[in-house]
């Protein structure tokens, strides 16, 4: 069974510290889901549309993953995320 690959749309990591904003978004896309991950692969906070208080993580790296791509499609989307101080 061949691997399944999961799309990074931007290899760069987005560099965060007290609010996460994830776009508001319209139609189909209201209903993804978006989830911020431990760089063990365990969930952290479920996201929402707007602004995320993100201010009582411990500073690492997370991993931002939601169930629409970036450009809308279905499909699973990773991006990298440094929490800082």
């Amino acid at each position: 069974m061949p691997n399944a690959e999961v799309p990074v749309a931007n290899p760069d990591p987005t560099v965060l510290r007290c609010n996460l904003h994830l776009p508001l978004a319209s139609g189909v896309e209201r209903m993804a889901s978006s989830v911020l991950l431990a760089a063990t692969g365990r969930k952290v906070l479920n996201l929402k549309p707007g602004e995320n208080d993100i201010s009582h993580l411990v500073p690492g790296v997370y991993f931002l993953r939601g169930s629409m791509t970036e450009d809308g499609r279905p499909g699973a989307s990773v991006r990298k995320v440094v929490v800082t101080r």
